[in-house]
């Protein structure tokens, strides 16, 4: 017989854990990354330009969209660890 170590799958526990581990650090980086583009935007000395771009409104207001999306699936992560009860 061979004596190569066994390798075990990870309990249900070492996942969760794993995948809440990676979802903090992911929120963490994002965070970071919203902050300092925000930053970045409002101390910035912005005109709109003539005539107003209209691609820059539709970009707005998809990442608006994706913004809010995030939020709800983020309250919903809340929801399935107990933390948060569902709005209705």
């Amino acid at each position: 017989m061979c004596d190569h170590a066994v390798m075990e799958e990870p309990t249900p526990n070492e996942v969760f854990l794993r995948a809440l581990d990676a979802l903090l650090t992911a929120v963490a980086k994002s965070a970071d990354d919203l902050h300092l583009f925000h930053d970045t935007i409002a101390k910035a000395p912005l005109a709109p330009p003539e005539p107003f771009p209209r691609a820059f409104v539709i970009l707005a207001e998809r990442v608006i969209q994706q913004l809010t999306k995030l939020d709800k699936d983020l309250e919903e992560v809340s929801v399935e660890l107990g933390l948060a009860r569902r709005r209705r």
